[in-house]
């Protein structure tokens, strides 16, 4: 018999090397549905590319746009609100290694990110973080704290930069067949 550990490493190699490269997004969405246990809310769309450290504990709200190239880790839980847009080469953590330990134990926190939030390309979001409604997250930023509602941030670490407006009233559409 094979061990569950190398039954899950098989598992998210086949997802992340040769499912996530299908050019069929549809295929794609049953697997992630199905097999890694993902739960998408209607309209969601994940392109090609996708990167995932776990099975199951994502969620992704309707009308969600997960684009190109993405890593998201779940293994501390991922809450995704609808209406994200989350742009190429983003990566969200939810694990880490605690630096000041005397063993450097690894360790796992949530991370949510609320409804009608944009995340820029190549941000990096880390574990712990709670990104509130309505945010900007700018291109290549990296999130190691909380993020107001409304809020803009940039930079390294992330700062606040400015407000968005909130009266926001949109849906992200992203839905291609092949992509």
């Amino acid at each position: 018999m094979v061990p569950q550990d190398v039954r899950l490493d098989a598992l998210l190699y086949i997802c992340n090397l040769i499912v996530a490269n299908l050019p069929s997004a549809r295929l794609r969405h049953i697997f992630y549905r199905n097999v890694m246990q993902i739960e998408m809310g209607s309209n969601a769309h994940i392109f090609s590319g996708l990167w995932l450290d776990c099975r199951r504990h994502l969620q992704i709200g309707e009308n969600t746009v997960i684009n190109q190239r993405c890593r998201l880790d779940s293994r501390g839980g991922l809450k995704i609100g609808a209406n994200v847009s989350i742009s190429p080469e983003v990566h969200v953590l939810t694990a880490d290694h605690d630096i000041q330990a005397p063993d450097c134990a690894g360790r796992v926190l949530p991370v949510e990110i609320g409804d009608l939030v944009f995340v820029g390309s190549r941000a990096l979001i880390l574990p712990g973080v709670k990104i509130g409604r309505g945010a900007v997250i700018a291109a290549g930023a990296v999130v190691t704290q909380d993020v107001e509602e409304f809020s803009i941030v940039a930079g390294v670490p992330a700062r606040p930069i400015g407000k968005r407006i909130r009266e926001l009233n949109y849906t992200t559409k992203g839905k291609r067949h092949f992509i």
